[in-house]
């Protein structure tokens, strides 16, 4: 199971270095935004502890001791699912602050 939470684990950080590539070479300035207000933000602290907890704590089971000690293990996958927490509360959280609410308020108010 380690394995695979280890390959499960280097695909969301490709996936994660995939969007930020994509956010720098699109030249979209809306993308970009969107990308550097979530790493460098308000809620800059969650991202990265998202990053944390869903890239670099799975890349602890390339070693032995990691796989093969329950309580280690056990630990880890905590972690890792706190991870998968503050990747939905990232996603919630950075696309209903006040910059991008408010396009969003002015359309939902509009009559018709």
């Amino acid at each position: 199971m380690c394995k695979v939470i280890l390959a499960t684990g280097s695909i969301v950080g490709f996936a994660y270095a995939t969007e930020f590539f994509i956010a720098w070479y699109s030249g979209n300035p809306y993308e970009r935004f969107a990308f550097m207000n979530r790493a460098f933000g308000p809620y800059c602290w969650a991202y990265w502890t998202m990053i944390t907890c869903n890239v670099v704590v799975p890349q602890l089971f390339w070693f032995s001791k990691f796989r093969t000690t329950p309580a280690l293990m056990f630990i880890l996958a905590i972690f890792i699912n706190i991870g998968m927490w503050f990747e939905r509360f990232v996603i919630i959280a950075s696309s209903l602050q006040p910059r991008f609410s408010a396009c969003f308020v002015g359309y939902s108010l509009r009559p018709g």
